[in-house]
């Protein structure tokens, strides 16, 4: 093992605190990490960790170089950028990072897609909320809910796409005299509505339910335990919901297609943008809430200008 792992290892626990941590974010085993930080010290002469009841601590020689470590890790992973974006192969690996929801709920037909055109393209998908860093390759393709232009950082190129809106839902039989009060499906410190109270008839429990996980307070909704937020793109493609009668659409930002300066012309990379930028322009009225699909014709009146 050479000496630039060792160091790796070194850096993986002392940022994630414990050998299971440091093993998970390299793809290894937790032995592999404890023999890489020993031979790393015994090469350097001296202890780097405390091992404490709680996981690893740093000793004063191991934060005299967490620095330098860190400085290296950036290093390496420029130069690797760099000729990963000469690499002109419609083959090889391409990480997509993009929220889940938008990789089961929307994307997961034009990927199939993707593939099935691009069969030596080694696809990995990447779904979480947690913002990759681009610069160190933990992805090479980005689809990210922005907020705000300003806040993007200068090394990554993008284009917007479209708008990303949410509505309120609850279950269609609170629209056909469902008598039982529709609970409010709260985020875990999030307060209920006040400047606006559902209409059509449906009547509110005073008495939240609220959730730690937004798959399971959509769910909630679905199964008719009350009224929550969504996004257009989920709940107006839903048969058992509709819009609340009265209720706000909001904009939450906008959607963007990310990759980095030194990765964008890579062509396996060019190749997938190409092909995600499609599908979402697509997808826009669904994801802007234009596509409402409602029977009752209670979202014509709560639709997005």
């Amino acid at each position: 093992m050479d000496h630039w792992a060792e160091i790796r290892m070194f850096l993986a626990v002392a940022e994630g605190g414990t050998v299971r941590a440091a093993a998970n974010a390299l793809s290894v085993n937790h032995a592999t990490v404890i023999r890489g930080v020993a031979r790393l010290e015994e090469r350097l002469g001296s202890t780097l960790f405390d091992k404490m009841p709680s996981g690893y601590r740093l000793t004063e020689a191991g934060a005299e170089i967490v620095e330098q470590a860190r400085m290296m890790e950036s290093a390496a992973s420029r130069i690797e950028a760099k000729a990963f974006g000469h690499d002109q192969k419609v083959s090889g690996v391409v990480r997509l990072t993009l929220p889940a929801s938008f990789a089961t709920d929307l994307l997961m037909p034009s990927l199939a897609m993707f593939k099935a055109a691009f069969p030596d393209i080694a696809l990995e998908v990447i779904a979480s909320l947690e913002l990759a860093n681009l610069g160190n390759r933990e992805a090479d393709v980005a689809l990210r809910v922005v907020v705000s232009e300003d806040a993007l950082p200068e090394t990554l190129y993008g284009s917007r796409l479209c708008g990303f809106y949410s509505a309120y839902y609850c279950h269609r039989l609170f629209l056909q005299g469902h008598t039982t009060p529709a609970a409010w499906l709260l985020w875990h410190d999030a307060p209920a509505p006040t400047s606006w109270q559902p209409s059509g008839g449906i009547n509110v429990s005073q008495t939240p339910v609220r959730f730690t996980e937004t798959r399971s307070q959509f769910e909630a909704a679905r199964a008719g335990m009350g009224i929550t937020i969504a996004p257009c793109f989920l709940g107006d493609a839903d048969p058992l919901l509709t819009r609340v009668p009265g209720g706000p659409v909001s904009h939450h930002g906008d959607i963007w297609l990310l990759t980095h300066e030194d990765t964008r012309r890579t062509k396996r990379v060019r190749l997938l943008c190409d092909h995600l930028r499609g599908a979402i322009l697509g997808l826009a009225p669904r994801l802007e809430g234009r596509g409402v699909r409602d029977p009752l014709g209670i979202g014509k009146a709560n639709a997005p200008d």
